[in-house]
């Protein structure tokens, strides 16, 4: 029995989360990454100014309840104090930011082997503007069927990018998708070559090992995001990405 029919047989509830949530937590990690990238200005004095703004902002729009404890240590600590490992799992989360956006109707999603934009995201919800909370209403969720598809798409895309970290050889994966036990899964305007995953225009086993890597890294977060949405844990970073 693999772990989908297991999580079937625990006949799980899922609650995904209001508009309202959505966007607390989209502006939550927003606040976690660009904190996160203050660690990498040179001037300290900008980087202080930064976190500063950060801080103002969550007490505008009463943001406190909506952070988990790590990230609110991130935010409050002096700049120059984060680690490289919490700099790196922080930037990353604008993977996860960039789907919540897309969720809310505000964000066009890259493709799976390229990078979002972190202030593109940002900015397309309102980010540090004085009148976010004005303009939340414009932020509203795609409807529940678009949101379930899109989690079908990414849990196949990370699964093959998962897979292949574990056995690095072609496959037809246009052929296991028809039976997988995930699916039947369709991907239309995802690119394919030799009917496997395209990476950059090549087939995933010819594709440079460090471009593998980086779209693993990017699946990773938007499954967990998309998880998030669908309702799999109220806690954003206890959310699972299994596949």
């Amino acid at each position: 029995m693999n772990e989908y029919d297991d999580l079937e047989d625990e006949d799980i509830e899922y609650d995904p989360p209001t508009a309202e949530r959505v966007r607390r937590r989209a502006w939550a990690l927003s606040c976690v990454i660009y904190r996160s990238f203050l660690e990498k200005y040179d001037d300290l004095s900008e980087a202080a100014t930064g976190q500063s703004r950060i801080l103002n902002w969550v007490d505008v729009i009463d943001l406190q309840d909506e952070f988990e404890p790590d990230e609110w240590g991130l935010i409050e600590s002096d700049i120059g104090t984060i680690t490289e490992q919490a700099i790196i799992n922080g930037t990353w989360r604008s993977e996860g930011l960039a789907v919540l956006a897309w969720a809310l109707g505000a964000f066009e999603l890259p493709p799976h082997d390229q990078m979002s934009h972190p202030k593109e995201a940002t900015d397309s919800i309102f980010f540090l503007a004085d009148d976010a909370l004005a303009k939340a209403d414009q932020l509203q969720l795609r409807p529940s069927e678009e949101l379930e598809k899109f989690c079908a798409v990414q849990l196949s895309l990370h699964w093959r990018l998962r897979d292949f970290s574990i056995r690095p050889e072609a496959m037809n994966f246009r052929e296991f998708l028809e039976t997988a036990w995930f699916g039947p899964i369709d991907l239309s305007g995802v690119p394919f070559e030799e009917d496997d995953l395209a990476i950059n225009g090549q087939p995933i086993a010819k594709a440079p090992p460090e471009e593998v890597q980086l779209c693993s890294s990017i699946a990773m977060e938007r499954h967990k995001a998309i998880n998030w949405l669908n309702g799999w844990h109220e806690i954003y970073s206890e959310v699972d990405t299994s596949t």
